[in-house]
């Protein structure tokens, strides 16, 4: 892409989307920031221009809150970047980034490392709002409009943690530091594909420089790793003793989710953070240099 081409960012002051902004304007990327007010339709057409690149973060709800209300969910993000999708085709943008769920997507894949071209089963309404958003991306993709949909799996490494955060790695690591009490629903042997947030953003922009990536791409590891074992290698890299509780099973939980890696390392990207070593950065950078 063109030095001086514009990238336009929902959702720019989320998680992923400060990250994502601090780094493109460490490469002096021109980034303009739209509103998270995805029914903004009328907004979106005067933002937008002929040859932007849109990274499309925004999403008013986590699993737990698209459950709670699907309604509500469907009519903010599904209607909401329904109305994106009209704003880009019209204004002819370059390219139409978005992050989806690689945790939700899929469903239960059984022990199995689940791939792009796999089906997808969402067990819960915030995988169900993200696929159809997919689909909806596909049908626009089918009239033109160049895309690549990141599924990303569990992302960590955020600065602050607060009620809402999901995450099991941030939220361990803060309750741990803290001294106190982490639960865990079950047994802790669930297992997840944790990725970090450095990785993460690599591929956004990754996705943003190189025409050539498109599609649906898994960014993850490709690495499970159990609760317990991830309480572990939080005291490890803290040195704390954690206080643990286990709870019974709320029964919604995926027994096993982790994403093969495979298409995203063909088109030139790869994690480059262990577990280990990005729970030591997080918690060197997010809590040892903050005092």
């Amino acid at each position: 892409m063109r030095k001086n081409q514009r990238i336009v960012v929902t959702g720019a002051s989320g998680f992923i989307g400060s990250a994502l902004r601090a780094e493109l304007a460490k490469r002096k990327r021109r980034v303009v920031v739209a509103s998270s007010r995805l029914s903004n339709r009328s907004g979106f057409f005067k933002i937008l221009r002929p040859g932007d690149t849109v990274v499309h973060l925004a999403c008013s709800t986590i699993p737990a809150t698209s459950e709670q209300n699907p309604q509500k969910d469907a009519q903010d993000n599904i209607v909401g970047t329904l109305n994106l999708l009209a704003a880009c085709r019209h204004k002819k943008v370059a390219k139409f980034i978005f992050a989806s769920s690689g945790g939700t997507v899929y469903g239960d894949r059984g022990q199995h490392r689940a791939r792009e071209s796999d089906p997808t089963e969402p067990q819960n309404a915030h995988g169900a709002m993200k696929l159809a958003i997919e689909k909806y991306i596909g049908v626009y993709g089918s009239r033109g409009l160049a895309s690549a949909i990141l599924r990303i799996s569990n992302p960590y490494g955020r600065k602050a943690v607060d009620a809402k955060t999901q995450g099991a790695v941030d939220i361990f690591l803060k309750k741990g530091l803290a001294n106190e009490s982490i639960e865990i629903w079950g047994d802790g042997k669930i297992v997840r594909d944790y990725v970090h947030i450095d990785d993460v953003i690599a591929f956004f922009v990754h996705a943003i420089e190189h025409k050539n990536v498109r599609g649906v791409y898994n960014v993850g590891t490709g690495i499970g790793t159990s609760l317990n074992t991830l309480l572990k290698l939080i005291a490890r890299a803290t040195k704390k003793k954690l206080r643990v509780r286990y709870r019974p099973s709320r029964g919604l939980d995926v027994a096993y989710n982790v994403l093969d890696i495979r298409k995203a390392r063909a088109a030139g990207w790869r994690p480059r953070y262990t577990l280990l070593r990005g729970i030591r950065e997080s918690y060197r950078k997010n809590y040892q240099t903050a005092k």
